[in-house]
């Protein structure tokens, strides 16, 4: 089974929209900013570590909050286009990730 079928399984039992999960994933991964590309592969290979057993739980957490406070802060400092498109992508993707590992929505 592959890392974005264990955490689908993960994410649905835990009332995630993995379709959305998933939707996200790929719009990060093919967007025209490096940025949001490069968190977005950070992301991926953070939780290809938890799974392989590289990374703990809270080691995966920490990252991924981080991440979303870079994330937040960039969006702070950004116009108003770029501002939306973080919030609705890569903060979006850190949300559902995060609310996924601690246990649900």
């Amino acid at each position: 089974m592959s890392t974005l079928e264990e955490l689908s399984t993960q994410f649905t039992d835990a009332g995630v929209n993995t379709a959305e999960w998933l939707q996200l994933i790929k719009d990060i991964i093919n967007d025209d900013d490096s940025g949001i590309r490069d968190a977005g592969t950070l992301t991926l290979q953070v939780l290809q570590e938890k799974a392989r057993g590289w990374l703990n739980q809270d080691d995966l957490i920490l990252v991924l909050q981080g991440q979303r406070d870079i994330a937040a802060i960039r969006a702070n400092n950004e116009r108003i286009a770029m501002q939306t498109h973080l919030q609705s992508t890569l903060l979006r993707l850190f949300d559902i990730t995060l609310l996924a590992l601690l246990g649900g929505l």
